[in-house]
């Protein structure tokens, strides 16, 4: 894709992958947020706090899974492909992210287990299996967004800027939240 910048042709630039992560992430998150509260009005005075603290925040834990969780979890889904001479393919990155929940929901949901008294193993197991259901559903978009980047890249083909997906991204918020509105 080409801009015109002072009169002549210039190569639009594109996007880093951990950059298209932190902002499909944060559009995750935010296409998310109607689950996590139940409800789409805030009480009085929090909308405001809402706005000032929940977007550096958001953009820390995009940042954060981003790079703690998606980009290894991409960077093993490749580095097994070339290994079984099929390259890069967009199943092993789907099964790195199935894969990857256990042990990140998982593991500490085990240990909080062991921890617990018996009464509360359900109630655990319940919350865990939430947070599993949540990252998945957060980080597998985000994990085929930075595998398609990184195809994209090695192919020579523009990567989509960031100001694209996060365009788009609010444009199914609207429609997600308008449906919300009226059927909800």
């Amino acid at each position: 894709m080409t801009r015109f910048d002072r009169g002549g042709a210039a190569e639009r630039a594109g996007s880093a992958p951990s950059s298209v992560s932190v902002a499909v992430l944060c559009v995750a998150f935010l296409a998310s947020a109607p689950l996590w509260s139940g409800r789409l009005a805030a009480p009085d005075g929090s909308l405001v706090m809402m706005l000032v603290a929940g977007a550096p925040l958001l953009w820390v834990l995009s940042t954060l899974l981003t790079f703690v969780y998606v980009l290894p979890l991409v960077a093993a889904a490749h580095w097994f492909g070339r290994r079984r001479g099929r390259g890069e393919r967009l199943r092993y990155v789907v099964a790195g992210t199935l894969l990857g929940v256990p042990a990140a929901a998982g593991l500490p949901t085990l240990v909080l287990m062991a921890r617990a008294g018996s009464g509360e193993w359900g109630q655990l197991a319940a919350h865990g299996a939430l947070v599993g259901a949540v990252l998945w559903a957060v980080s597998a978009p985000a994990a085929l967004a930075v595998h398609l980047t990184l195809r994209r890249e090695r192919d020579g083909r523009p990567v989509r800027p960031v100001v694209d997906v996060l365009l788009w991204g609010a444009l199914a918020l609207g429609v997600e939240f308008v449906g919300l509105l009226v059927f909800g």
